[in-house]
């Protein structure tokens, strides 16, 4: 446990480091991108999350799956990479030579060059999945992190150039015709630049693809990539459709906001790094369910602490992450998605019971069930209510998953989670929110003094457990 946790925490600075320095550059943007126009920044980073579900196909999973027989990892490794990257470079040329008629499509008449730029960033990404998973698979957490942060380091400091110091006729030359353009072109530059750093991996390839083990791994992976399908459905559809139905102002304020509550996902993120190889690595160990339970019940507990932290401190948050105030007529949807955020967090937990089992498909209709309530929800209610009802559908599908996967799991794979203690400190997590939001409008005094005794009340309740872990 406690190697994991270190782990965990190296994962958790790669994942969270890159995001956090992209959270911090919405100043920036906001800064300089009026709402209509940060609603395309929105709607093209929700569309380019499906397309790289698509093309990576759940082979991450896969790879960690089939990769537990340590004699088969070198052959998984190579027919894993091999099968992205033609996957990835047959979109890439579809998207080239019919890149006219996609962005009309798309509603990209004028700026064709932003659907090519986003099938190239897809591209490089997608050749990147397999290389960092062998980091991940392999235990070397730091030169995992040491590429995240690289490139998220190396795309700020090229749009705070493109921002700040770059003459506007470089930019026009480089075809950046509009201020909108400049985070789309540093984070292809970041996305190229991540290929050249994970080469040492990439050389480790063979020129061997293994056609029955590549069956085995679709078999297993293409549900995996459905359930990551609908998993982007529930995280990203309100922000893609909410352009076409709502105006471009509310819209851009919903996803400049949104990018607060994002400070949750970062968290759930850092922590599915470490976890998944972790539980995979377990499933063969006989207390294997007693770990589940365990490593299920730490996240619930520290991520309520974590969400109610970020809740109770969105009156000056704001005021770092979103300087513009005309986004604020959003600022009511962080609460929502930030228990939106640990609920899927539980969820995820809660899944360990289909992926060890072989039963992933059991996984694609649970995330479908949610994705289902996301897309009908969005397309009846939201014209009429705005986008306040994207948030709450977000919070009711990624709650529905969770009770779906709990019931089901104890059903097939029954692990001895305390949910009675889980669901107290979750129906205390809301009342609580509920008083910092509605009654004292976000007030960083009462919210910090509710924020602090809600720790306190959690900490005295798992006393004993973190006493044997001091002592240990």
């Amino acid at each position: 446990m406690k190697k994991l946790l270190n782990e965990t925490i190296i994962y958790g600075i790669g994942a969270i480091m890159p995001r956090v320095i992209v959270v911090l550059l919405n100043y920036l943007f906001i800064k300089n991108i009026d709402n209509s126009a940060f609603a395309i920044f929105t709607n093209l980073y929700a569309l380019i999350s499906f397309v790289n579900i698509v093309l990576s196909f759940g082979f991450e999973t896969a790879y960690f799956r089939f990769s537990s027989d340590q004699e088969n990892e070198e052959k998984v490794f190579s027919t894993s990479f091999w099968f992205l990257t033609g996957l990835s470079s047959v979109f890439l040329i579809l998207v080239l030579l019919f890149n006219q008629p996609i962005a009309e499509v798309l509603g990209y008449s004028h700026t064709p060059e932003f659907i090519r730029w986003f099938a190239w960033i897809a591209f490089f990404d997608n050749l990147l999945v397999i290389p960092l998973a062998w980091f991940r698979f392999n235990n070397r957490p730091v030169k995992y992190t040491a590429v995240r942060v690289i490139q998220a380091v190396f795309q700020s400091a090229f749009a705070i150039a493109l921002f700040l110091w770059i003459p506007q006729d470089i930019s026009l030359q480089l075809g950046l015709k509009e201020k909108v353009a400049y985070p789309f072109y540093s984070n292809l530059a970041a996305s190229f630049l991540g290929v050249l750093l994970v080469i040492p991996v990439i050389l480790k390839v063979k020129f061997q693809f293994s056609k029955d083990l590549f069956f085995q791994m679709t078999r297993y992976s293409w549900p995996v990539m459905i359930a990551g399908l609908a998993f982007m459905v529930n995280e990203n559809f309100d922000k893609f459709i909410q352009r076409f139905i709502i105006n471009d102002g509310d819209a851009g304020a919903y996803g400049g906001c949104y990018k607060m509550a994002v400070l949750m996902t970062l968290f759930v993120t850092a922590y599915r790094m470490g976890i998944e190889p972790f539980f995979f690595k377990q499933m063969q160990n006989e207390n294997a369910k007693l770990t589940y339970a365990k490593v299920t019940e730490y996240f619930s507990f520290f991520a309520s602490i974590v969400a109610l932290g970020i809740i109770a401190n969105i009156s000056w948050l704001k005021l770092l992450l979103v300087p513009n105030s005309s986004y604020w007529i959003a600022l009511n949807i962080i609460p929502v998605i930030v228990i939106a955020n640990l609920f899927f967090g539980i969820y995820y937990n809660l899944s360990t019971w289909y992926k060890v089992t072989d039963r992933t498909r059991v996984g694609t209709y649970i995330s479908w069930t949610g994705a289902v309530v996301t897309i009908i929800l969005n397309l009846v209610l939201l014209r009429h209510y705005g986008f306040m009802i994207s948030a709450w559908v977000t919070l009711a599908a990624y709650f529905i998953m969770m009770v779906l996967s709990y019931f089901l799991g104890q059903k097939y794979y029954p692990i001895p989670y305390r949910m009675k203690k889980i669901s107290f400190f979750v129906a205390l997590l809301i009342a609580f929110t509920y008083i910092i939001a509605v009654f004292f409008d976000y007030n960083i005094w009462i919210g910090n003094l509710l924020f602090l005794l809600y720790a306190g009340i959690l900490i005295y309740s798992e006393k004993n457990l973190l006493l044997s872990k001091i002592r240990k």
